[in-house]
């Protein structure tokens, strides 16, 4: 099996999401897979091209990237699967980096490349969500997952994140107790009266999943943003302090792990704040070369 350190990188159109990449890639001796990654609603089926003048390709393979893809995946799939199954997957590497829509239910580091807030502009925003509907929807993606033989395998990975193996994948039948029990539980939940509609915070449209990356960097072009740049990490240090914004934003399957964090300039090779971004990066794709070594 081979090792290797995956770098998720998300943010708003042109926010400098490619640019952090070719400084990951020209700052890297190790061979690094590159993959922009789009989801698709009209999509039933993954699909992989490479094609010779895609820009965001194009930068990639010049930055000194091994590898490169562009990986069209439907919307609403939660298996990664199809993308281990790329040919670009097939190649070796020691580090693979996912630009765009994320088709991975586990990275060493997920990145988020923000653009400073403008004045008027919140972080946060007050909404009401339909419980009754996001029930229903939990209910029955449970129940697709939890159906498989290996289904609690399958329900660790996607809803807790758990890199479930062993037994779970090799041996299903000595949890196929627990698998019924569970679907027992999702059959009774789908009858239960329905849930009233309750008012909550939500990230921003523009800013959504930051709320999940462990490294944020906001991207300045010049001094007069720096302020507004400062505004959104304090807000994004706000998210982790203030409980209510916790519990609504984040929740329970949150970490209060603190995050990087940091103002860059990321055309400025000298810029301090671009360097410690790099350099978080780094570190994750240096852990996974050590691991390596020492299988």
């Amino acid at each position: 099996m081979i090792e290797r350190a995956y770098i998720h990188v998300g943010g708003p159109a042109a926010s400098g999401k490619t640019t952090f990449i070719e400084a990951v890639l020209a700052a890297s001796d190790e061979l690094i897979l590159a993959a922009r990654c789009l989801s698709k609603d009209s999509l039933t089926a993954s699909r992989e091209t490479s094609p010779q003048k895609h820009p965001e390709l194009r930068r990639f393979r010049d930055a000194g990237a091994s590898g490169v893809a562009l990986f069209e995946f439907p919307t609403t799939s939660g298996d990664s699967d199809d993308f281990f199954m790329t040919r670009l997957m097939s190649d070796y590497s020691e580090a693979v980096v996912v630009e765009g829509d994320c088709p991975l239910t586990y990275v060493d580091v997920d990145v988020f490349i923000a653009s400073p807030l403008s004045p008027s502009e919140p972080l946060f925003v007050r909404g009401k969500i339909d419980r009754a509907a996001a029930d229903r929807a939990t209910v029955e993606r449970w129940r697709e997952l939890l159906e498989a033989p290996d289904g609690v395998a399958r329900w660790l990975q996607e809803e807790l994140g758990v890199q479930a193996g062993g037994l779970f994948t090799e041996k299903p039948q000595l949890f196929e107790g627990s698998r019924k029990t569970m679907l027992d539980t999702l059959a009774r939940a789908a009858k239960a009266r329905p849930s009233k509609p309750i008012e909550r915070w939500f990230v921003a449209d523009r800013y959504a999943g930051i709320e999940h990356a462990g490294l944020v960097a906001v991207n300045v072009h010049g001094v007069g943003e720096r302020a507004q740049a400062e505004r959104l990490l304090s807000e994004v240090t706000r998210m982790r302090k203030d409980p209510e914004l916790y519990k609504d934003v984040i929740g329970w399957r949150g970490s209060k792990t603190p995050i990087t964090a940091v103002v860059a300039n990321l055309l400025d090779g000298q810029d301090a704040g671009r360097k410690k971004a790099i350099a978080r990066v780094r570190r994750a794709i240096l852990a996974a070369v050590k691991r390596g070594r020492n299988h």
